[in-house]
Formats: structure tokens, C-alpha cells, sequence
């Protein structure tokens, strides 16, 4: 009288818990760099034609350095203790003259519109934000907006780029990688 009862639990309990594994494998964002050394078997976390990047720290990479996107999250994951963005698009003028988009390496993510942060560049306890060139390029403040679009024009941003790819990497704490 009770093992239905328990069966028909352990099912529903079980059906439920498989449920989000299942999801994933079905996830219709396709896997890209699958040859890093990531878990999951390559990179699922990421965001076509959009910056989903910050500004608190910034690395620019150019071709013939990065020749790719997987080339640009590589150089990210290279960099485990500064690097948690990365974005492979057309940044310069030179770039869009190249035909080769740049990799920016950040170490945060796009600030909500309603978020702001000053860094102050004199503290003692800063440690890799490059203050000269927050500085200079006018990152500090930090304002939060929507996430910006990637453009093949740069600088008019007419031409909307759709292989742009940014997205974030994470270091877990047990010693494996998300992107």
C-alpha cells in the first residue's frame, strides 16, 4: 500500500531534480570554442552583437595576436585572476579598416543603468585597474547604461555586427571555468 506511494514520489521527485540538466543540453545557444579547457565542453554564456562588458580594468588585444573569438576568450581565461569579460569586436577605426576585430579583456560586467562607480585612482589599495587610462579615456565615474550594440562601422554605428561576441568567464572556486 505505501510502495506506490513512495515509487510514484521517487519519480516525480527524480523527473523534477532532471529536469534543469536536461534543459541545458537542450539550450538552443550553441556551444562555441569547444577546444578550450572549460567546463562544459566550451562556451554557452555568451551574448551575439551586444558589449556586455565593463570598464573597471581593460586589456586590448589586437590581430595578428587574436585572430578569433575563441582566440579572445582564451586570452581571458590566460588571465584567471584579472580577466571576468571579454569582447571581440570592431573597437577602432583601424579595426574596421583591418577587417579584424579587437579583444577587450575586463575585469567586471555592464553596470545597470541606475549604478554608478568612482574609483579612487589615488588609494593605496588599488591593485591592476590602470588609473592612468581610466583617466584618460573618461571611465571614471563609471555611469551604468544598457547594453550597448556592436557596430561594423565604427565610429558612425550604423552597421549592426551580429558576430560580435562578449560574454563573461567565471573561476569557480573549485578550480574549474564557466564561459
Amino acid at each position: 500500500m505505501y510502495f506506490p506511494a513512495i515509487a510514484s514520489a521517487a519519480v516525480l521527485i527524480s523527473s523534477t531534480l532532471a529536469g534543469p540538466l536536461t534543459i541545458r543540453d537542450q539550450d538552443p545557444q550553441q556551444r562555441i570554442c569547444k577546444n578550450l579547457n572549460v567546463q562544459e565542453g566550451g562556451c554557452i554564456r555568451y551574448v551575439k552583437g551586444f558589449d556586455v562588458t565593463g570598464v573597471v580594468t581593460e586589456v586590448d588585444l589586437t590581430f595578428p595576436q587574436i585572430k578569433e573569438a575563441c582566440d579572445c576568450i582564451q586570452a581571458c581565461l590566460d588571465r584567471p585572476t584579472t580577466c571576468a569579460a571579454y569582447v571581440w569586436k570592431f573597437s577602432t577605426a583601424a579595426s574596421v579598416q583591418s577587417g579584424h576585430r579587437t579583444c577587450t579583456l575586463y575585469s567586471q560586467f555592464n553596470l545597470p543603468t541606475d549604478v554608478a562607480i568612482e574609483i579612487n585612482t589615488n588609494s593605496t589599495l588599488n591593485k591592476n585597474i590602470n588609473a592612468a587610462e581610466l583617466l584618460a579615456l573618461g571611465n571614471n565615474p563609471q555611469p551604468g547604461a544598457p547594453v550597448p550594440q556592436c557596430f561594423k562601422d565604427f565610429p558612425t554605428n550604423t552597421i549592426p555586427d551580429n558576430e560580435c561576441r562578449s560574454g563573461e568567464v567565471w573561476q569557480l572556486a573549485n578550480g574549474n571555468t564557466l564561459c
